[in-house]
């Protein structure tokens, strides 16, 4: 991939990776105590962006975003060309494929979370699927204009593939109206807590591709349990909205406390970021008020994907380290070591296996050319101790 393209794909969308290096590369994070295992690096993806483990950690669905792949094009998601892999976790923690195309015609899914509470609608363990972000162009390389192309929503599919329902998060949808009119223009990452209700990281860029262009406004939305039915019956349900101006919110994770944890990738996006790469704490309270609380971390360049090892968290930096930054609570980032150099991190999955370690999949953007089958997703064993290691920082 050339510069040009690199820059192209940053200043865009705020999912990808770039070459220059700043901030958290001049930051010199220090090591995490314990390095990384790299059991496996499988390239048979289109542009993977996000992963997530099944309810039982049996599977591991894959989300291939499809990036144009036309330089002299410009950053586009390919409209309806997107795919959701299924693959299954071998003993050793490999993945072995199972249906490269589980759900197809697909445009830009990225993140996804699994369902911790049934609803009338929609099973536990329910896959929510969060796609159609902007800028978007056919196959050919052409840009869609039109703003009523563009279908920003979550899509709830089970383990099987077969879908069984959509949240429209468009222009006119629920959550514009709740947010004055903006719609969601890059739902990124999402994330269930115990109680069942649903957060999800809207980016908010790729609006001005449009014309008329399409008035954004990134931040993060929290959807009760008692919500879903009603939002994927296209009725009118409570929902609250944090807006995060500037910061282009990205991850998205619940943490075993019941605090609900976002970064921010705006610096990769061309946005100006006041935290610059920020690590944030929500509450509920948070939700109810409306207010963003000061981040807990900055300074740590453009930042993707989230999870947690434990009460350890894990960020990847997608613009400058492309490494994944590993947060103990209440101590200070740090930098995996996992002896390979990452293409563009984004949206992580992590699941604690039998034998007491855990499983990190990693799936790596990029975008040199069209279709190619062979972008990557690297997984990395970490010890049963890793959280451990953590408390004595």
């Amino acid at each position: 991939m050339n510069v040009r393209t690199r820059s192209l794909l940053l200043l865009t969308l705020a999912v990808l990776l770039s070459s220059s290096i700043s901030y958290a590369g001049e930051m010199m994070l220090a090591p995490y105590p314990v390095k990384g295992q790299v059991v496996q690096t499988l390239k048979a993806f289109d542009n993977p962006e996000g992963a997530i483990f099944s309810a039982d950690g049996k599977f591991v669905f894959v989300s291939n975003a499809a990036e144009l792949g036309m330089p002299d094009k410009g950053f586009h998601w390919t409209e309806k060309a997107g795919y959701i892999s299924k693959l299954e976790v071998q003993p050793d923690g490999t993945l072995k494929m199972v249906k490269d195309k589980l759900i197809t015609g697909l445009t830009a899914p990225l993140g996804m979370a699994v369902s911790t509470v049934a609803t009338s609608k929609f099973p536990k363990g329910t896959i929510f699927l969060c796609a159609g972000a902007a800028p978007i162009a056919t196959a050919d390389g052409t840009e869609i204009k039109d703003p009523k192309r563009m279908d920003p929503k979550m899509i709830a599919f089970n383990e099987e593939g077969k879908v069984l329902g959509e949240i429209k998060m468009g222009v006119g949808s629920a959550f514009a109206k709740v947010n004055g009119g903006a719609p969601a223009t890059l739902p990124n990452a999402n994330g269930f807590d115990k109680e069942g209700n649903l957060y999800v990281a809207d980016t908010g860029i790729g609006g001005a591709s449009f014309d008329p262009a399409v008035t954004t406004k990134p931040g993060v939305y929290m959807i009760p349990h008692g919500s879903l039915d009603a939002l994927a019956d296209g009725k009118e349900a409570p929902i609250s909205f944090i807006s995060m101006p500037e910061g282009g919110p990205d991850g998205v994770e619940v943490a075993s406390d019941g605090s609900i944890h976002t970064n921010t990738v705006g610096l990769a996006a061309g946005m100006k970021d006041p935290a610059e790469g920020g690590m944030y704490k929500l509450s509920k309270e948070d939700f109810k008020s409306g207010k963003l609380p000061e981040p807990f971390a900055r300074g740590l360049g453009a930042l993707d994907g989230l999870d947690f090892v434990g009460s350890v968290r894990l960020d990847t930096e997608i613009k400058n380290t492309n490494s994944v930054v590993v947060t103990p609570s209440g101590g200070k980032p740090m930098m995996l070591d996992i002896g390979k150099t990452l293409a563009g991190p984004a949206d992580i999955a992590v699941r604690k296996m039998q034998d007491g370690s855990y499983l990190l999949v990693i799936p790596e953007l990029s975008a040199t050319q069209p279709n190619t089958n062979q972008d990557p997703v690297t997984v990395v064993k970490l010890p049963a101790d890793f959280e451990k290691h953590g408390s004595h920082q």
